[in-house]
């Protein structure tokens, strides 16, 4: 959190300022994080009495707006980016109504994560029999809405060109969302008979202009059509379950609710929604639009409010236009892009790019273009502008990384395999794909910006007064650099202003295991409690200090980024305490260095 912006995100707390992790102590000229615990809950999830409104998003009406409304306005702003408003102490997310931190701070097994949000909720019958009462009214997978004894779900199907692609990538995508914190619904591909379909005597769909008319039997033939069948007849869909709850319809990825009291942030300021951007490149979710979204109003614990989800995963892993020109673009640039066609007017189309390239395996033919060939996160493009993603500034994007970065390829391998693909090479593939894109990832932010994670203040006996500080690379963890020229240099300020450097120290990572290192505090001679009497004040301005720790990845270079960590030291006995993480986009080095 830069300093400069604490009056912003306090005014969206509430002033509380223990809310993102600063304060003001006493008179002192600097800007200090509070002595108390990062905050890991949102303070969004207060009972409404009131239910909103449903809210409804045109389709057409969305793509005029971002695609040529938007642009042109945001022409005559400034191009400032502020910092992510909901952003603990410590660079994280809280849980709030619209994440929940699960890899990025957990342990997922590949059996939990090839569950995800179906966890605990019982098989579908697939002998039916299974009544359709109304019909998916948009998107470019056909489905209808399907009541059974298990419950209500959503029936969607994959269409001629790409067979077990749009249900594969709609279950698969859905657990990696899941995984990584987003709410998502329980998609799970499904085999049935069209016998078990019957159809309710009200139901109903729209048309075009959002008129309803009934369904018939010719509607269902027709959809079926282009349901992929296994050799036997049986029909391939994905089944999502409905989720608890009433919809209120989509949520915009710019703004606030006006009708929900809890919804404290303008969402293209939300870090999950900016971070969301690398979520969709990794995955290729191009169609990654507020339509793709659902608000839920939701009673949980004698509480009503609005949970936010994402959903409708069928564009990911490849999903192809009917235009081969256009598949080919996906994710380079918008289906209106303004920028691109103003240089390809300018250069009369010569200017190279990266989808002139571009070839599918005929042996992989169904997930199209998915590659990471020229795959590069963060130039990665929805079909039209995000505007969330927009926003979103390197410790956005940063952080997401750092989430990805977690998936083991046996976790990827368990989501992927819930795809059910007939043919194992399409399994195969999809895991490499992935593997590849995510490596592509972790080279362009680990090798870019600070790939220091997860630290912790440990003592390796409960009695024991010295503490270490531990920590995990991720870049050395992905062999993204060679241990044997990669340098830490760290440096421990304190003071007042904190201008007195205290201790300093220059280690290589232990080559047995290079992804994780602990150093010895102090890390000098002497530590911020020796700047104090005994009896101070446990946040007394001069226990502050701050750790600034480089990377360099080549010896004698110029150091690649720099994590700044900070304490309060309350002496040897009670020890130092982590109040703040930051990670400089540049890093700065002091004239003696």
């Amino acid at each position: 959190m830069r300093f400069s912006e604490s009056k912003r995100v306090r005014a969206y707390a509430g002033g509380v300022a223990v809310l993102v992790g600063l304060s003001a102590c006493g008179h002192s000229p600097v800007r200090r994080y509070p002595l108390a615990q990062p905050r890991w809950e949102d303070a969004d999830r207060a009972h409404v009495e009131d239910e909103p409104q449903e809210y409804y998003s045109g389709l057409a009406a969305d793509l005029i707006d971002k695609s040529l409304l938007r642009p042109l306005a945001r022409s005559f702003y400034l191009p400032l980016t502020p910092k992510a408003y909901n952003v603990n102490a410590v660079d994280e997310v809280p849980n709030s109504s619209w994440f929940q931190n699960r890899l990025g701070l957990h342990e997922i097994t590949p059996e939990e994560m090839a569950l995800g949000p179906c966890a605990g909720l019982p098989p579908l019958d697939t002998d039916g029999p299974w009544q359709v009462f109304a019909a998916k009214p948009n998107g470019a997978s056909p489905g209808f809405f399907v009541e059974s004894a298990q419950g209500r779900f959503m029936l969607k199907f994959d269409g001629e060109v790409q067979p077990e692609r749009n249900t594969g990538a709609d279950v698969i995508a859905s657990k990696f969302y899941w995984a990584a914190g987003y709410h998502a619904p329980c998609n799970e591909i499904v085999y049935f008979s069209e016998d078990i379909l019957t159809i309710a005597e009200d139901a109903t769909t729209e048309d075009g202009f959002g008129e309803k008319k009934a369904i018939s039997s010719a509607d269902v033939i027709r959809v079926l059509a282009s349901a992929s069948r296994r050799k036997d007849g049986t029909l391939r869909a994905t089944a999502s379950r409905f989720l608890p709850g009433r919809p209120k319809g989509p949520f915009k990825y710019q703004g606030r609710r006006a009708d929900d009291p809890n919804d404290h942030v303008p969402h293209e300021y939300r870090r999950e929604l900016r971070g969301s951007k690398i979520m969709a490149a990794w995955l290729h979710h191009h169609d990654a639009r507020e339509q793709n979204t659902l608000d839920i109003w939701v009673e949980d614990q004698g509480r009503t409010y609005i949970r936010h989800y994402m959903l409708d995963f069928s564009d990911c892993l490849g999903g192809r236009w009917e235009l081969d020109s256009q598949s080919r673009r996906t994710g380079h640039t918008y289906v209106l892009d303004w920028e691109d066609m103003a240089l390809d007017y300018i250069t009369l189309g010569a200017w190279p790019r990266p989808w002139y390239r571009l070839e599918y395996n005929p042996e992989v033919e169904i997930f199209g273009y998915f590659t990471a060939q020229d795959f590069r996160a963060s130039q990665w493009k929805t079909d039209y502008p995000n505007a969330a993603h927009l926003q979103a500034r390197y410790d956005d994007e940063l952080w997401m990384a750092r989430i990805i970065s977690r998936f083991t390829p046996e976790q990827i391998r368990a989501v992927v395999e819930q795809g059910q693909f007939e043919n194992p090479r399409h399994a195969d593939f999809m895991v490499d794909a992935l593997l590849a894109r995510q490596f592509n990832i972790m080279q362009e932010y680990f090798t870019q910006y600070s790939p220091l994670d997860r630290f912790r203040l440990v003592r390796r006996e409960p009695s024991e007064r010295t503490q270490s500080l531990c920590f995990e690379d991720r870049a050395m963890f992905h062999g993204l650099a060679d241990p044997r020229g990669y340098t830490y240099k760290a440096k421990f300020y304190g003071g007042e202003r904190l201008e007195t450097e205290l201790g300093w120290l220059q280690f290589q990572p232990d080559l047995e295991h290079p992804e994780r290192s602990c150093i010895q505090l102090p890390i000098g001679g002497r530590r911020p409690a020796d700047l104090v009497a005994e009896d101070a004040d446990a946040d007394d301005p001069k226990r502050y200090g701050v750790l600034k720790v480089w990377v360099h990845k080549t010896p004698g270079a110029k150091p690649t980024s720099l994590t700044q960590l900070y304490f309060y030291d309350l002496g040897v006995d009670k020890g130092y305490r982590l109040v703040g993480i930051e990670r400089p986009e540049t890093p700065s080095v002091p004239a003696q260095y």
